[in-house]
């Protein structure tokens, strides 16, 4: 079973979703798209190389990694759609010091 293609296109779209959104959930989404990707590439690599338990366990720490940062971002962007009632990526201009 050859996974390349699958983690090739998950990656593809998290780019694609960070580089042209001006949504800030998009730009979560296109993280995830991107975390998952990763985590998948790690997985498979220890099928192929017949190492599962320690990809397993490095694949668990990528995915808290994933989720403290989805964390933070949901609490900035909560903070932000507060401050400014939107949340598109231009408006991050404003809020210069």
């Amino acid at each position: 079973m050859n996974l390349l293609p699958v983690i090739f296109a998950l990656f593809g779209m998290g780019i694609y979703c960070l580089l042209s959104r001006h949504n800030l959930i998009k730009l979560l989404i296109g993280l995830e798209l991107l975390g998952k990707a990763t985590t998948l590439a790690i997985v498979w690599s220890g099928v192929i190389r017949n190492t599962l338990s320690y990809t397993q366990s490095l694949a668990l720490v990528v995915i808290a990694i994933e989720v403290m940062v989805v964390a933070v971002f949901l609490a900035l962007m909560f903070a932000f759609y507060r401050q400014s009632g939107t949340l598109d990526t231009d408006d991050l201009r404003r809020l210069k010091g």
